[in-house]
């Protein structure tokens, strides 16, 4: 079986709950995927994924990865993500079925075009992961009774490295303090994340490592410029790094982004400080203790006060202790 899940970071970790349904459906089904060079990173080592593909941009990598899906003679494929490519890619894979939902971009070249996922699942305030399993419910897949977390395997090589850097800045426990976003509707002020930062040092006591993905530098650097206390700037990052970063985290701080659905897949505490997308459809999808702060209006990230998201931090880390010393307990139990 095939599944496309191309383009960004966030939607390819809010796939992994239809990799869980798929197994658990049949735990021998052996699943390949389709992504693209940003996001493959993220499936590499992924335990629920039996063959990784990646899309190469150039009409020759194109040309020869549709001749390797066409050999490997797929009995579905289903397209995960909605654009034309996936489309295009699914039709030209030779599968005996293409799913995927009509509507789309290109749609037409499916073989088999569910309605809206609304309409599948008679809502229509649904998560992105609610809308990726829904397909699954279209093709007859049952996924009610099931545990569909966020699922996400760090790399060890990679957590080492991440390790051995954060020894050498003498830190042990930390938040993760990430201002970078896709969208200037979705960043929150260098002066905000700053706020931040100073708090958890004066009342938790609580370093902030301040995380730059790549072109953000500048952001995380005029973050770091803004606190008052001292905090530590990681750049250069791979995105398997990132992973190990996140997964270490006692608390991510950051804005609607793909690291943010990181943070909820290794069920790291979330503060998330909300901008111009659906909370709906994007919030943290976890088990762990979350907030979105968002303003009064879609549009108005930059005029959130900074004493709401430290209300936000304050109550996601006391859910946190509180959820830990509970695991204590029943651990001794």
């Amino acid at each position: 079986m095939l599944l496309i899940r191309l383009r960004s970071i966030g939607d390819t970790v809010l796939m992994t709950p239809c990799l869980s349904a798929f197994k658990s459906w049949s735990p021998d089904l052996k699943i390949s995927v389709v992504s693209e060079p940003l996001s493959a990173p993220l499936l590499e080592d992924h335990p629920l994924v039996d063959e990784l593909l990646v899309a190469e941009p150039s009409i020759i990598a194109r040309t020869m990865l549709i001749a390797k899906l066409r050999g490997r003679r797929f009995d579905v494929a289903f397209n995960m993500h909605g654009g034309p490519t996936a489309a295009i890619l699914a039709r030209l894979s030779g599968a005996r079925r293409c799913v995927g939902y009509r509507g789309l971009p290109m749609s037409s070249l499916l073989t088999d075009r569910a309605p809206s996922p609304s309409v599948i699942l008679g809502s229509s305030r649904i998560h992105s992961v609610e809308q990726q399993l829904a397909l699954l419910k279209w093709v007859g897949l049952e996924t009610g009774d099931l545990p569909l977390d966020l699922i996400l395997k760090a790399c060890s090589e990679s957590e080492a490295r991440i390790s051995e850097r954060l020894r050498e800045m003498g830190l042990s426990q930390f938040a993760s303090i990430v201002p970078g976003a896709a969208f200037e509707s979705k960043r929150w002020s260098a002066e905000g994340f700053a706020s931040i930062a100073d708090h958890l040092m004066n009342v938790w006591n609580l370093p902030s490592v301040i995380v730059a993905g790549p072109g953000q530098e500048q952001l995380a650097s005029e973050v770091v410029a803004a606190a008052k206390a001292k905090t530590t700037m990681l750049s250069g990052l791979s995105l398997k790094e990132l992973m190990a970063v996140l997964r270490m985290s006692r608390l991510f701080v950051g804005n609607d982004s793909g690291p943010m659905h990181i943070a909820a897949a290794f069920d790291c505490p979330i503060v998330a400080v909300w901008g111009s997308s659906d909370e709906a459809v994007w919030h943290p999808w976890t088990r762990a203790a979350y907030r979105v702060v968002r303003g009064e209006h879609s549009h108005s990230i930059k005029q959130i006060p900074s004493s709401e998201v430290l209300n936000a931090v304050d109550e996601v880390l006391e859910l946190a202790l509180e959820a830990s010393s509970t695991a204590g307990v029943a651990d001794r139990a």
